[in-house]
């Protein structure tokens, strides 16, 4: 039976195991922390995605852990109203989810692991640390660390889906080509209802300098929670200490809703965010998928979605080389050609486009886009066409069709 280890317990790395699992693999999945990850920062699936994980049999649970959100908005933050609206509805004949599902990662990680359980020849490892691997022309050697001590596994492929920090791709010597934004991302959560005010579940508002991403997310129940990510002062400008303050929180929210105040927050994250991919994504038996292979800014809710789509098809190439070894080095250069180019050349193209976009300073700029976004909303095609994209639909059927996105 083939083996792979598969290096990260995050919903990537967990749709990986299950993957392979169901395709009749050895799985055997470390993950260094003693609990599943818990962090709740990505929280969208988008169409394809879902379908993907109902692909993988968990699709229904994830469903019920979720929110559905059939429509998106842009909005201008100044004159407080709605600048165009995107109906998921036009992908009615594309798509058997026409929505984007909002649902926190560690909910799809600890559903998928579940599954992964259950399967004979799956072992899911927890307080488990990769210290050390090496390959060769037959397999891969892995050194595992945990309470008991060290162990070695011999399998035949490595995956490694842990993060942008990533051991695995360090380890290669593989760059990580892009760059940090100078400004930080403050998320607020807060009880505050935006609903009631004609807000979507999922809301861009543009500003020249306080734009902000407003999107629910369905915490343990109703009536659920709201996340707002604003833009910061770069670090040489404030400290970490300084952008948490009430101060520097309440001039962020000042305006967006006047029954929003601090009272309402819940929570206040900040952190620094990239726009980087790997220089490869394959090196000989060892594979990179999710943030270990590319990160981006969460604008448009792409990130997990793309680093799920990474594992479905991989997982497909490697079922496809056991039964045609001799085609196993083209499916495994297609892999990196495959999911580099959509990284490149469409996810880092739009989420870089989409924060543009939401912070145009001039006058000039600022038009452009309202008008953009407003044509695209108004022409049914457009309208269609930018969803298509906005749902990576469009992106996973250039790459399959061998087009550049």
């Amino acid at each position: 039976m083939t083996h792979c280890i598969v290096v990260g317990a995050g919903p990537v790395g967990a749709s990986m195991g299950l993957a392979l699992a169901r395709r009749g693999f050895r799985v055997t999945l470390v993950e260094q922390s003693p609990h599943l990850p818990a962090d709740p920062r990505a929280a969208t699936l988008q169409p394809p995605t879902v379908d993907m994980l109902h692909e993988l049999g968990v699709g229904p649970e994830i469903l019920s852990r979720g929110l559905l959100a059939p429509k998106f908005q842009f909005r201008d933050r100044a004159r407080d109203e709605i600048v165009a609206e995107f109906d998921y509805g036009m992908l009615s004949d594309e798509t058997n989810f026409a929505f984007a599902l909002q649902c926190e990662q560690f909910k799809v990680a600890d559903t998928v692991i579940t599954a992964l359980r259950t399967e004979p020849a799956a072992s899911v490892r927890l307080g488990t640390r990769l210290v050390e691997f090496s390959q060769s022309d037959s397999g891969v050697s892995a050194t595992i660390a945990h309470d008991a001590g060290t162990e070695v596994i011999q399998a035949d492929y490595l995956i490694g889906c842990d993060g942008g920090r990533s051991t695995v791709r360090k380890s290669l010597g593989i760059a990580f080509e892009g760059f940090t934004y100078p400004e930080r991302f403050l998320v607020l959560t807060t009880t505050h209802d935006f609903l009631q005010r004609g807000f979507a579940i999922r809301n861009y508002v543009l500003d020249p300098s306080q734009w902000c991403a407003l999107f629910k997310v369905p915490d343990n129940g109703p009536p659920g929670l709201w996340r707002c990510v604003f833009p910061t002062a770069a670090t040489d400008q404030a400290s970490d200490t300084e952008c948490l303050a009430d101060a520097y929180v309440a001039a962020q929210i000042s305006g967006l809703d006047a029954g929003l105040g601090l009272g309402d927050l819940v929570h206040r994250n900040l952190y620094a965010v990239n726009q980087r991919v790997a220089a490869k994504f394959r090196q000989g038996r060892v594979f990179l998928a999710g943030d270990s292979a590319h990160v981006n800014n969460p604008l448009g809710g792409l990130g997990m979605n793309s680093g799920i789509h990474d594992a479905m098809n991989l997982a497909d190439k490697l079922d496809q080389a056991r039964h045609d070894r001799t085609g196993a080095e083209a499916l495994f250069d297609a892999y990196d050609a495959e999911r580099a180019t959509l990284a490149r050349d469409y996810v880092q193209a739009q989420t870089i486009q989409n924060k543009k976009r939401l912070e145009a300073r001039t006058p000039e700029a600022r038009e452009a886009a309202l008008a953009e976004l407003r044509m695209s909303a108004n022409d049914p095609a457009r309208h269609k066409t930018w969803v298509m994209r906005a749902s990576l639909i469009e992106g996973l059927r250039n790459i399959t069709k061998g087009e550049a996105v």
